[in-house]
């Protein structure tokens, strides 16, 4: 069973946050317990980081909330943050951040049911994989484990965690097979899967690996609204 861990300084908040998520919880699990027989998900204000599937976070200030969350991912990349923002300013500064959901102090139950429904909808996401044809024959990939592809010199190299294959494939033939708005193009020679992008900058962007990759100057416009629209639809079922 999934399970959602608290991290917020301010102590009226995280009560406030906690309570609404508890109802949140209950009315879930009495609308899925004929379905199902038990709840979908738990809270666990205190629940260790390495056991958690999500994270309720809130700092003094939007910069620390990053910093902390940027913090969290190098160790825990595939733990969805849920970002609690106390201005609408806070909003707006977050969209560059892979976020699993913004809320609003502000509007809580709103914005936390909302969460609870996305969390709700991918909770068994079904599994994607992409076929490619490498030189040792076709080779199946599923999606999460592609970093990016990169053209280099009429070859085509596929980057994942673990290892690098080289498709007979052209980038243009791979970005339509893999599609929007997963996968985009930043570069001529460089096809990013979004899944993993940790932070977008103005020329270039960071993997949740630690790579990074240039964004071309007249493609930046496009890769932040694709990225943007990316982390508001949480496109996270994607594997």
């Amino acid at each position: 069973m999934p399970i959602i861990g608290l991290s917020v300084a301010d102590k009226d908040l995280a009560c406030s946050m906690e309570r609404t998520f508890a109802l949140l919880l209950a009315e879930h699990a009495a609308k899925t317990e004929n379905k199902a027989g038990r709840a979908d998900f738990v809270l666990q204000p205190a629940a260790p980081l390495e056991e958690s599937s999500y994270l309720l976070l809130s700092r003094p200030t939007a910069q620390e909330s990053f910093w902390v969350a940027e913090s969290i991912w190098a160790k825990y990349p595939q733990l969805g943050i849920v970002y609690v923002a106390k201005e609408a300013d806070d909003v707006f500064a977050a969209l560059p951040y892979p976020f699993f959901h913004v809320a609003r102090s502000y509007a809580l139950e709103p914005d936390l049911r909302a969460a609870l429904s996305k969390m709700t909808r991918l909770r068994t996401p079904p599994p994607r994989w992409h076929t490619f044809l490498c030189k040792s024959g076709l080779t199946r990939i599923k999606q999460r484990q592609i970093l990016y592809l990169e053209s280099d010199r009429h070859e085509i190299r596929i980057h994942c965690r673990q290892e690098t294959f080289s498709t007979a494939q052209t980038l243009s033939e791979c970005e339509q097979k893999l599609g929007k708005p997963g996968f985009c193009r930043v570069h001529k020679s460089f096809l990013v899967n979004l899944y993993h992008v940790a932070r977008l900058e103005k020329d270039c962007l960071f993997l949740d690996n630690g790579e990074q990759i240039y964004i071309s100057r007249y493609r930046y416009p496009e890769v932040k609204l694709q990225f943007e629209d990316y982390i508001r639809r949480l496109d996270f079922m994607d594997e």
